[in-house]
């Protein structure tokens, strides 16, 4: 498997935007490998099942691109509380599909990183946090970074187990 690096050391949004398409991609490599079934599984390493994580992923994008889309518009601009950080206790998503998880995702990232690429000269813009305060558009783009690296390796560990269990 390809070796992922966080994006915190580079500042250079064209690394930033490479490492938001990457990531996702290799998530949705890693996350069409399990049946319908087998996604809804929990192994005992983790709380969430890949549909779980995939819902969670989905809502996160979607609290992110409206965040992204403030700052961008703005400078200044009030940001909302990411609410998708609840996970599953929020939400319904053992019930869904995951390939509708997976098409939202990839649907609202294409999304984000046209939106980023437009954004060229604008990565200084800020948002005003409810708890943090004054946040940089480039740090916010870092943390969705951070989240999707978890999430690779959260779906991957899933996506071992379940294969060395049916080995």
């Amino acid at each position: 498997m390809p070796q992922y690096v966080s994006a915190r050391y580079s500042e250079q949004p064209r690394y930033l935007r490479k490492t938001l398409r990457e990531v996702a991609h290799r998530i949705e490599e890693l996350a069409v490998q399990l049946t319908e079934d087998e996604a809804r599984e929990r192994i005992p390493e983790d709380d969430w099942s890949v549909v779980e994580i995939a819902g969670y992923l989905r809502d996160s994008e979607r609290e992110d691109l409206a965040a992204v889309n403030a700052m961008i518009a703005r400078d200044g601009a009030r940001i909302q509380e990411r609410r998708a950080q609840y996970g599953p206790s929020e939400g319904d998503y053992q019930r869904q599909h995951l390939d509708e998880f997976m098409w939202d995702f990839a649907t609202i990232r294409e999304e984000m990183l046209w939106v980023l690429h437009d954004a060229d000269g604008l990565w200084h813009r800020t948002g005003e946090h409810p708890f943090r305060g004054t946040v940089t558009l480039t740090e916010w783009v870092r943390e969705i970074n951070e989240r999707d690296l978890d999430v690779m390796w959260r779906i991957g560990r899933i996506v071992e187990r379940i294969r060395a269990r049916d080995r």
